[in-house]
């Protein structure tokens, strides 16, 4: 039995139509983030937060200005609980340790999470009307 006689014709051209209009308004969403702050969570626990210049189809992201951030490391953490539970204190809140690269390259295969940095003042607004 031929799988294929029971779909129309059409059926390929409103795929191709829909693939079309979904590859267009991805792009439209990337040009919107260009110049936007980003951080990206990469697989190794650092983060990066930079400037978004530009991707590739391999999802590799170019960050401007960027500053790598990463976390405490387990002695690093284990010294300053022992420190704190000496002084008394029962939390224990260290800050991640920074340094700035500039212009970076994060391969797409390493990214875990990525987030758009936006504040009140950037977010677009519909026009009032009176």
């Amino acid at each position: 039995m031929d799988v294929t006689a029971d779909i129309p014709a059409s059926a390929g051209m409103a795929s191709a139509a829909n693939t079309a209009a979904i590859r267009e308004e991805s792009r439209a969403y990337l040009q919107s983030l260009l110049n936007k702050y980003l951080v990206v969570h990469t697989t190794d626990g650092r983060m990066f937060r930079g400037e978004f210049k530009c991707t590739d189809p391999d999802r590799n992201i170019v960050l401007a200005h960027a500053t790598e951030y990463r976390q405490p490391t387990a002695r690093q953490r284990a010294q300053h609980a022992a420190q704190q539970a000496a002084a008394g204190h029962t939390r224990v809140a260290m800050n991640m340790t920074s340094r700035y690269l500039g212009l970076i390259v994060t391969p797409g295969h390493h990214i875990v999470k990525i987030e758009v940095e936006e504040f009140a003042s950037q977010v677009k607004r519909p026009a009032r009307r009176f």
